[in-house]
């Protein structure tokens, strides 16, 4: 059963990736009989351990395929996508959280209702809808800046709806197919609001949305720019506002996930406020909770974003295999929570970074937890205030994570493990400082002014590394695109890397018994 269980979780995401990758173009029912034939096949032979066991992991291998096959989006007149490289007109609800940047706010548009464009002058009659029915999909819409648009707002607009596609060697198809988007509005024509209802879930969403705007107005009025905005990034994953040549520094130092809200920051940070709330004396029982607590609000303060959500899962996953002290013995719940949200989104597997890298990240600190905690220990880095702890954390993420980072966005950095070790045990401080800032703030805007002061000495340490270490020797090296067999062959060496290590610990604890 301990095998059995492991086996069974990754018979089932290789069944999801399979299927991502490759077009089998099965009927779903078909391969749900061969789940059910799998399934029978497996209780029949129940006594028979190895025939049972290898029909069960078809089984799941199956459910995989079935899973993935079945959230592929039927397209008909009846879907958004339909309409595609056509003109038309359409009413829809922003469903959600708007994304502002530079050059516009990208609007993801759900509950539509809209006709194709088919009256003889050209032009869209939204009056004749098909009977009103919503369509199914969502649309992005690309809209300017101002006036602004929020969540819930019902929109009215014209557009030539475009399918998404490939931008150079990102697949933004993929990307936006696990958010449920089909189709791509950009700068439609005759955009307006309309009035409608709001649910009592939209209404708490829109407040929790509009809480963070004021949050990031408190922080903004107690720093300077751009500490401001680089507490914005570490606090509230708000990177609109830091300077183009901060988050270049960022990228060359390989320190971008310290203001993205990416999988591996959510499961860092989940890790870092547990670290210090043992720091500050709690036991780990109770630092637990509290980071527990802190987790959630964290996840609340930067919209519950779904992204966000599945990487906070991962996070609890890390929490909860620090508090029992069993880390090591951590996979099976890992490999569990994945099955669980690859089961609700079967495309987050391959079209979600943020899954990818938070299931990597606490992969990584899992299995390379040890031999990190042994080097820091040679090289001397100290224990007070969990500093080691937290160090140990981050790099041993880092590990996993490099090699899907590097394909990604084709950039390296030799000094990145330097640059962390400078920075990332501010981290911790630097961030609930800025959440007892936004509370004061909430108060007594003085009061948050006042811990500014503090902040500020903080934050412009990290900047001042972050420059520093961007001018040396082996930082921002840009990687040529490179096939995805090297990717494949990388992990498969780092699998084996971890095999030595585990055969080598369960060696070294077997040992005194053999006596």
């Amino acid at each position: 059963m301990k095998t059995f269980l492991p086996l069974a979780c990754l018979f089932f995401v290789f069944g999801v990736g399979v299927t991502n990758l490759i077009d089998f173009n099965l009927n779903p029912f078909y391969l749900f009989l061969i789940l059910l034939c799998c399934v029978v096949l497996s209780i029949l032979n129940w006594q028979k351990k190895k025939l049972r066991s290898a029909a069960m992991l078809a089984a799941f291998l199956f459910l995989g395929m079935w899973r993935f096959q079945i959230s592929e989006p039927i397209i008909n007149k009846n879907y958004a996508a339909f309409y595609n490289n056509q003109k038309i007109s359409l009413v829809g609800q922003i469903v959600a959280e708007p994304d502002e940047r530079e050059n516009g706010t990208k609007l993801t548009i759900g509950k539509i209702v809209g006709a194709h464009c088919h009256m003889p002058n050209g032009q869209c009659d939204y009056d004749r809808a098909y009977n009103n029915t919503p369509l199914r999909g969502k649309i992005l819409l690309s809209a300017p800046n101002y006036p602004a648009y929020q969540y819930g707002d019902w929109l009215k607009f014209e557009c030539a709806l475009q399918t998404p596609g490939q931008i150079e060697d990102f697949n933004y198809g993929k990307f936006l197919a696990v958010k449920g988007i089909y189709s791509a509005c950009y700068w439609p024509k005759k955009l307006a609001p309309l009035a409608g209802n709001l649910s009592m879930g939209q209404k708490t969403y829109r407040a929790i949305l509009a809480a963070k705007k004021h949050y990031r107005d408190i922080i903004n009025q107690s720093l300077i720019y751009p500490h401001s905005e680089l507490l914005n990034g570490l606090t509230l994953g708000l990177r609109k506002g830091i300077p183009e040549k901060v988050i270049q520094n960022f990228q060359d130092t390989g320190l971008t996930h310290i203001i993205a809200i990416s999988g591996m920051n959510i499961t860092i940070i989940a890790g870092l406020i547990m670290n210090l709330f043992i720091a500050l004396g709690l036991k780990r029982g109770r630092a637990f909770y509290m980071a527990v607590l802190g987790l959630v609000l964290f996840l609340l303060m930067i919209g519950w974003q779904a992204s966000a959500v599945r990487a906070g899962i991962m996070g609890f996953i890390l929490l909860l295999a620090e508090k029992t002290g069993r880390l090591n013995k951590s996979t099976r719940a890992l490999l569990i929570a994945a099955v669980v949200i690859l089961l609700i989104n079967p495309k987050a597997l391959l079209g979600d970074a943020g899954f990818q890298l938070s299931f990597l990240a606490v992969l990584g600190i899992i299995y390379f937890d040890e031999p990190i905690e042994k080097f820091l220990a040679k090289i001397k880095v100290p224990q007070a205030l969990e500093i080691r702890a937290s160090l140990k954390m981050t790099l041993a993420a880092q590990i996993l994570v490099l090699p899907i980072l590097v394909y990604t966005f084709g950039n390296l950095s030799f000094v990145s493990p330097l640059a962390n070790i400078l920075i990332v045990p501010l981290l911790p401080y630097a961030t609930i400082l800025g959440f007892i800032m936004i509370l004061c703030g909430l108060i007594f805007l003085p009061a948050a002014i006042l811990l500014g002061y503090a902040a500020r000495i903080m934050l412009g340490w990290i900047l001042l590394v972050a420059e520093f270490a961007a001018r040396l020797p082996g930082a921002g090296i840009q990687v040529e695109k490179f096939d995805a067999i090297w990717v494949i062959i990388i992990y498969m060496m780092l699998g084996w890397w971890i095999y030595l290590i585990q055969k080598n610990r369960h060696f070294k604890f077997q040992a005194p018994n053999s006596k």
